[in-house]
């Protein structure tokens, strides 16, 4: 009679044990495994499908115009001379200007308008630094039949932008107003901005990959979220034009080329005397706590006519989205207009 000695009996079940958990751990990895890429195939179609369906719902309020075989969107209010030229910061659309825009329109015409692949505009070719951003500006105003000189109000990254403009095409800039403006040495002036450059730009990666899930739908960022003070009826229009991938991309892209953009203004030197505005929230420390040192400079460097407002107890966001201080940028913005107007030098 065969018998089974008991070493045997031992060592097979710990073995046909280890065969079930090793199977078991394989199914459990192969169902992540599909989970993730259903999910991420679910992400990748929400997102399609939910940017066409707003593409569908909230056209353009303005007019697109080509611009070198790509469209930009510009919206022009109000009539007069100097046209104001409105530049969103970073991350930004047309749309910031809602209670701006409306205040300067009761004196003279203003335009905001969205750079390539923000807003309702069109990609444009990289790289995305002020050179380019400021020709196609021009080109924008050109195509649209709007004449200069032009009265230019940056907030943000876009003071760099529209000082890119004024560099470039000073016989077209009857003046220019900085909102609370990046200096051009806030990343490399010292460590503690170079390190936040560093981090920003991880994080914009990261934006792009979430933008790209749909995710940015449901976790908006300071840049997808609507402002508080933003009218009930514009707040899926915001989220639409704000959401997209292409603009995440380009914020992603603006940034990364933001350096060259501050070195080519660095290198411009002055404005002469174009006559200039900075206007400075209070509160602001930036991100190397020396903001008022900045914007300091810029009024005292930039042009040898320029008045500096320092807005006490406002925030960097809260000179363009609060209405108790948005007053004091649309203020400055008209203060500039009848400068313009008294020195004969706006379009007649």
């Amino acid at each position: 009679m065969n018998t089974i000695s008991p070493t045997n009996s031992v060592t097979a079940e710990p073995k046909d044990a280890g065969h079930r958990g090793h199977t078991r751990i394989l199914h459990f990895v192969r169902a992540i495994v599909i989970g993730t890429i259903l999910l991420t195939a679910a992400g990748f179609a929400y997102q399609v499908v939910a940017t066409r369906m707003d593409e569908l719902k909230y056209p353009a309020p303005g007019r697109m115009v080509d611009v070198d075989g790509f469209e930009m969107h510009l919206y022009c209010t109000g009539d007069g001379s100097p046209t104001v030229v409105l530049e969103p910061g970073g991350g930004s659309s047309s749309l910031v200007w809602y209670l701006i825009q409306p205040e300067i329109a009761a004196t003279t015409r203003v335009c905001a308008y969205d750079r390539a692949g923000m807003g309702w505009s069109d990609s444009g070719p990289a790289p995305r630094d002020g050179k380019r951003i400021a020709s196609e500006l021009h080109t924008l105003l050109s195509r649209a039949d709007i004449p200069g000189p032009y009265v230019l109000a940056g907030w943000s990254y876009g003071g760099l932008f529209a000082r890119s403009f004024a560099v470039q095409y000073p016989d077209d800039t009857a003046g220019l107003v900085l909102l609370d403006a990046s200096h051009t040495d806030i990343w490399t002036r010292t460590a503690l901005g170079q390190s936040r450059y560093k981090n920003d730009s991880v994080i914009y990666t990261g934006m792009r990959l979430f933008a790209r899930l749909g995710l940015l739908r449901l976790f908006p960022t300071p840049f997808t979220a609507p402002p508080e003070s933003l009218p009930k009826q514009q707040v899926p229009q915001w989220k639409a034009v704000h959401n997209t991938t292409t603009s995440v991309d380009t914020t992603e892209a603006e940034s990364r080329s933001i350096i060259d953009t501050m070195a080519q203004l660095r290198q411009a030197g002055d404005l002469g005397d174009l006559p200039l505005i900075v206007v400075t929230a209070g509160e602001n420390q930036g991100a190397d706590g020396l903001w008022a040192v900045y914007q300091d400079e810029l009024a005292a460097s930039l042009s040898t006519d320029s008045v500096h407002m320092i807005v006490e107890g406002a925030q960097h966001q809260q000179l363009v989205f609060d209405p108790e201080y948005s007053q004091a940028s649309s203020s400055a913005i008209l203060q500039m207009i009848e400068k313009v107007r008294a020195a004969g030098t706006e379009k007649p």
